[in-house]
């Protein structure tokens, strides 16, 4: 008896072994490091709490910080190093992203940025004394505590998957 498999077993084999390293690679390289979710929960937590405590004046001010952050982030994905610091070395393909699920996330992205149009409007007239720190610690916890949950979530519906396609992953530039 040869101690080799059948070729037909050891192909099999060799697939499932590069099924299995794809999709751990979609796993680990596309969730983000633990500090970058931090980072952007407790800047939410300051721009909703800082008006509170230091009055109407420095919302503007707050606001430029956010998009400052945001566009560094921004920055660091689209660098190599930048993408290893935030732990992301590696992003799907766009030919691997849903449609589907990038038309739900642009409409989602328009919804919030309309209520968030509305709720600046009418912003000055809280329900209560520092509601904006509370909103931010909620909103903070929640985007702590679940932020890899959500994540992963939201990685694995976006991701297609098509078992005739060998490459997912592709490098960071």
């Amino acid at each position: 008896m040869s101690d080799r498999l059948p070729h037909a077993d050891e192909a099999a084999r060799a697939l499932r072994d590069v099924d299995q390293r794809r999709d751990q690679a979609v796993r680990e390289s596309t969730q983000e490091s633990r500090w970058v979710g931090v980072v952007f929960a407790i800047a939410l937590f300051a721009q909703l709490a800082a008006p509170d405590f230091f009055g109407e004046k420095v919302r503007p001010w707050m606001s430029w910080s956010v998009f400052a952050l945001l566009m560094v982030y921004m920055v660091l994905l689209r660098t190599r190093r930048g993408s290893d610091l935030l732990g992301r070395p590696a992003r799907p393909r766009k030919s691997e992203i849903s449609r589907r699920f990038a038309y739900f996330a642009r409409l989602a992205i328009v919804v919030v940025m309309v209520l968030g149009f509305i709720a600046a409007l009418y912003g000055g007239k809280l329900l209560f004394p520092y509601a904006g720190t509370v909103l931010g610690a909620v909103l903070c916890g929640g985007l702590i505590a679940f932020g890899p949950t959500l994540q992963k979530g939201l990685n694995s519906l976006a991701t297609r998957r098509r078992p005739d396609d060998s490459g997912v992953l592709h490098g960071s530039r």
